[in-house]
């Protein structure tokens, strides 16, 4: 009976991981209209980042590392049954910091009434490629490299996106004055990250017994 629920302990973090959610959450909704504007070629136009990015990508850094099996090496014995479990709560958490775009935009659309935005869909693909580098990093590395490298990567797509802005980065991922989401590179990302989980039952190498 303990194999077949063994993995389910991956849920620990759960109460952790709701409480940041929320707060994230409270963030967006209270400040909805926080702007950096990044400029590393000063010729060219700046990149904006928004609430929507900064707050979805410090949840995409932080719930990995919140959310992994931290005591033992229960979960490496854990039956099918158990491994569905988690494998449903990782992909929640992997959903998470999406829920930071559609508070944002209520917020937003309701402060400003008169102003057209782009359809929000256009966000989603930055954050689910975010959220699976965190993830992924978080299994093959360990959390604290997750918690580092995945604002660090994002702000180095910025950086790269300001200073080319023709380059297929641009054309991939959304920027803060062009909304849109390459579909494929999303889906790989996300089912990447799920299969990766899968059979590394959710344990970070690093942290194995």
């Amino acid at each position: 009976m303990r194999g077949r629920v063994a993995g389910l302990w991956h849920t620990r973090g759960g109460p952790l991981a709701s409480t940041v959610i929320v707060v994230a959450l409270v963030i967006a909704a209270a400040f909805p209209e926080l702007s950096l504007s990044v400029s590393a070629v000063f010729d060219l136009p700046p990149r904006g980042v928004g609430t929507p990015e900064l707050v979805a990508v410090a949840l995409a850094s932080v719930l990995p590392a919140i959310t992994t099996p931290r005591f033992d090496g229960r979960e490496l014995i854990a039956h099918r049954s158990a491994r569905l479990g988690h494998l449903t709560y990782s992909t929640i958490m992997l959903a998470a910091p999406l829920a930071v775009l559609p508070v944002w935009y209520w917020v937003i659309t309701t402060r400003h009434p008169d102003t057209q935005f782009p359809p929000l869909h256009g966000l989603i693909g930055n954050v689910v490629v975010f959220t699976s580098i965190g993830a992924i990093l978080c299994l093959v590395l360990g959390p604290l490299v997750a918690t580092v490298a995945t604002p660090s990567l994002f702000a180095l797509l910025v950086v790269a996106q300001q200073a080319q802005p023709e380059s297929l980065l641009t054309a991939n991922f959304s920027t803060g004055r062009s909304w849109h989401t390459n579909y494929w590179i999303t889906t790989a990302a996300a089912l990447l990250t799920l299969v990766l989980s899968w059979r590394l039952r959710a344990v970070p190498l690093p942290n194995r017994p």
